[in-house]
């Protein structure tokens, strides 16, 4: 009995067995065949969504032109000292008749500017040059001063006082700076291109200096320095250096090409009559090349008004010359200009005004000189 219950656990232990070995080799095959399973995708890894939009429309930009401006050297452009923009011209008044709107051709006015009134101004039908003028419609000089001053508005004009810086002439360079601003104003209110220079002369054995020279500009300020900066003294004998004072006034004022050009020489006292014929020539030949050359005496001999200003009663006028000097005279001629004395004048603004603008058209700056 013993025996048969060894046998039955001998069985089923040798069963179990093999079928434990069965189950092992079935699961071996099994595993073989499976894939193993692809690894998560990292933890910080994140989906992203993209989203088709549409391209950016192109814009297409304007082809540059076929033909460009192209500089080798920059241009180089010096603009004037002080910039002056030509002033407007005003229509004419009221109560101008039309007659003399007739006789204007077109030219209808000129502005003074800082308060000073407008001068009506007329042009005629030509142009006459640098001798014709411009008028006020006043007189017979209307046409010929219009036209004068639209020639002068057209081409430029330069001028240099030529000025004796002796002793004697303290009163006239005191003058001159202290209205050198009017006069510049009024001369621009009609030709707003006009520039200005100095030449101041003295003796040749004067130990401070024989000539000193401003050149033209535009600058009222530099016109003032130089005055500044300028005494009257010395002049120990009666004749001056007027021929080295008009050379360098010709020789290093830098004119202008095409521009008027003219030289207004100030002096009380004449040249070395051995000297004269050369100062001539010289003035002759700056004539020729489009120069004028004016002369004003300003001694008490060709202006007695002035000597019985100083002294505060009449002189006899019998005693004096009351023209000018002989040089100045012979001066002005050569140069084509005016040789003017004071004419009454104790002021010497107005006389240098109607010496820039010239004599012949004393009479049409009347009205402007009036208000100064």
């Amino acid at each position: 009995m013993m025996l048969r219950s060894t046998r039955r656990a001998v069985v089923w232990l040798s069963l179990l067995a093999f079928s434990a070995v069965i189950h092992a080799l079935v699961s071996w095959r099994v595993g073989q065949k499976i894939e193993p399973l692809a690894p998560p995708p990292p933890a910080e890894a994140e989906m992203k969504i993209v989203i088709d939009q549409p391209p950016e429309p192109v814009i297409e930009k304007p082809e540059p032109p076929e033909e460009q401006l192209e500089f080798e050297e920059e241009l180089e452009l010096e603009p004037p000292e002080v910039l002056i923009a030509p002033k407007a011209v005003a229509p004419p008044p009221p109560d101008v008749t039309l007659a003399l709107k007739a006789q204007s051709g077109g030219f209808q006015g000129i502005e003074i500017p800082s308060g000073l009134a407008a001068m009506p101004l007329a042009e005629g039908s030509g142009f006459g040059g640098f001798k014709t003028g411009i008028g006020n419609g006043l007189g017979d000089g209307t046409a010929r001063f219009a036209a004068y001053i639209a020639g002068l508005r057209a081409a430029g004009l330069d001028v240099v006082f030529c000025i004796d810086a002796t002793g004697s002439m303290g009163w006239v360079i005191d003058e001159v700076k202290d209205r050198i601003e009017d006069i510049s104003q009024i001369v621009r209110s009609l030709v707003p291109i006009a520039r200005f220079g100095f030449v101041a002369y003295r003796d040749r054995d004067d130990p401070e200096f024989t000539t000193r020279v401003q050149p033209l500009t535009y600058s009222t300020a530099k016109l003032y320095r130089f005055l500044s900066r300028l005494k009257a003294e010395g002049g120990g004998d009666w004749f001056e250096a007027i021929d080295a004072g008009l050379k360098d006034a010709i020789e290093e004022s830098g004119w202008r090409l095409g521009a008027r050009k003219l030289i207004i020489l100030i002096g009380d006292a004449p040249i070395k009559d051995a000297q004269l014929d050369n100062v001539v020539r010289l003035v002759e030949q700056f004539r020729r090349s489009g120069g004028t050359v004016s002369t004003l005496d300003v001694s008490d001999q060709a202006n007695p008004h002035l000597l019985e200003a100083k002294i505060g009663r009449k002189v006899s006028t019998a005693l004096y010359r009351n023209a000018p000097m002989h040089a100045f005279l012979v001066i002005g001629e050569a140069g084509r200009g005016d040789t003017a004395t004071l004419d009454g004048e104790v002021k010497l603004t107005k006389r240098l005004i109607r010496l820039i603008m010239g004599d012949q058209f004393a009479t049409e700056m009347q009205a402007l000189l009036d208000v100064l």
